[in-house]
């Protein structure tokens, strides 16, 4: 985490702590926020309640919790269509014939981060994953870029 200080007028003892958020749109970058920092920006979404799960996914994933936020948030139309298996992220089965059921929200959501730190998508850009991952629509990362900076 990164911590900027700020000192009154040299005095080490009145010290402030501020939390940096660097609100990166970058789906490789990751915030540098708590679990707890990360909850307050979930607050009344989806999500809410996430913020632990989703922290533990930037620091083992290294995938940016707003990428997540966005991608669950368009594909399921924020949680409101997971083709009633937990799917918040438009995952098709291994056939393809279909989605993908998951026992819970945080599994879906662990898979796609699983997804995203691939060696098949790790380091691409938005605009490179978006023509594998959602290759009917061209407007998928610009509207993913959107959504991540709502939160």
């Amino acid at each position: 985490m990164i911590l900027i200080l700020m000192l009154n007028a040299g005095n080490v003892k009145d010290i402030d702590f501020m939390i940096f958020d660097n609100k990166s749109i970058n789906v490789y970058e990751i915030s540098y926020l708590s679990g707890n920092e990360i909850n307050k920006r979930l607050k009344d979404t989806f999500l809410e309640g996430c913020g632990d799960m989703m922290y533990m996914i930037e620091r083992e994933k290294g995938i940016n919790f707003r990428a997540v936020y966005a991608i669950a948030a368009l594909e399921s139309g924020k949680g409101k269509n997971t083709s009633e298996k937990n799917n918040y992220c438009g995952i098709k089965n291994e056939k393809y014939t279909g989605y993908r059921e998951f026992d819970s929200r945080d599994e879906c959501l662990i898979f796609l981060a699983d997804i995203l730190s691939s060696k098949f998508y790790k380091g691409r850009t938005l605009e490179s994953i978006g023509i594998d991952y959602c290759p009917t629509d061209p407007t998928w990362a610009a509207q993913i870029r959107e959504i991540m900076g709502e939160i």
